[in-house]
């Protein structure tokens, strides 16, 4: 083993270690009562660990809500994504049509704008719409933010594909539906599952259109409820912690199982 390779694995056992402490804290916080968490000296590992701040979090009804909220409008956002991206994406990359350049500058546009300029803009429309404080209202939200980019994903993805895959599909009697799904999609798996990652971790972290969009728990999603946890003259950081370890367990198991996905070719052996 030469030095350059010590130097590498070392580089990445600093890099994941500086990754890894701030999770190791919030593990330390909430293990520990709220009383031991302002105690001197101030130790990594909690002095007598116990599941209390996790027992309170899932005795409280609204909390399990708040999972299931987000739980739902998540997926809901991060399938609807995939699906209009991927179909908008081909038709980016494979048609040649009037206005093509201007849909393409007009979705680049849409992401210079700040989310919190549009706050009041997307409350009207929704209040008008009788939709306030409902998923649809959050799920039409956070797919009108994650589209542009996924569209944009996946056209470059599109792009990548050989467009001999097309024509043979073309010449064997495949219409454009057809060709999409069965020639088209397969090769795209990473795309999409790319997409849809990017779109879930969107979903699941967004706070300030969760505030405006919604007014109580029957819609509110996780966000929020960290926050309800930070009180005006005293915050129970060791449920906080809990909760928001809890709330990040989903993105660590995603990215657990689908990050193989991001480097694998795309269209390996495709063309003989």
């Amino acid at each position: 083993m030469n030095m350059r390779r010590v130097g590498l694995y070392a580089l990445i056992s600093l890099l994941t270690f500086l990754v890894m402490v701030p999770l190791l804290w919030m593990l330390s916080v909430s293990l520990r009562t709220n009383v031991q968490v302002f105690s001197i000296p101030l130790n990594l590992l909690p002095p007598s660990p116990d599941l209390d701040a996790y027992k309170q979090i899932f005795a409280k009804p609204d909390m399990i809500r708040l999972f299931l909220n987000s739980y739902i409008v998540a997926f809901a956002v991060t399938l609807l994504c995939i699906f209009l991206s991927a179909l908008s994406g081909y038709g980016l990359s494979r048609y040649q049509y009037k206005g093509k350049r201007f849909i393409v500058l007009y979705v680049l546009l849409t992401q210079m704008f700040p989310m919190v300029l549009l706050c009041i803009p997307y409350f009207l429309i929704i209040s008008r719409m009788g939709l306030y404080n409902t998923y649809t209202a959050l799920i039409l939200a956070y797919t009108s933010f994650a589209l542009p980019f996924s569209m944009l994903m996946m056209r470059d993805f599109v792009n990548s594909i050989p467009r001999e895959l097309d024509e043979a599909a073309t010449m064997d009697g495949c219409g454009a539906y057809r060709t999409f799904f069965q020639i088209i999609l397969p090769p795209c798996l990473p795309g999409l599952i790319a997409t849809g990652v990017y779109t879930f971790i969107l979903a699941w972290n967004e706070y300030l259109f969760a505030v405006v969009l919604t007014q109580n728990i029957s819609s509110r999603p996780l966000t929020l409820g960290i926050g309800m946890l930070i009180g005006e003259f005293t915050t129970q950081w060791n449920q906080l912690m809990a909760l928001s370890l809890m709330a990040s367990v989903p993105l660590l198991v995603i990215f657990m199982f689908v990050q193989k996905y991001f480097l694998q070719g795309l269209t390996g052996g495709s063309v003989k």
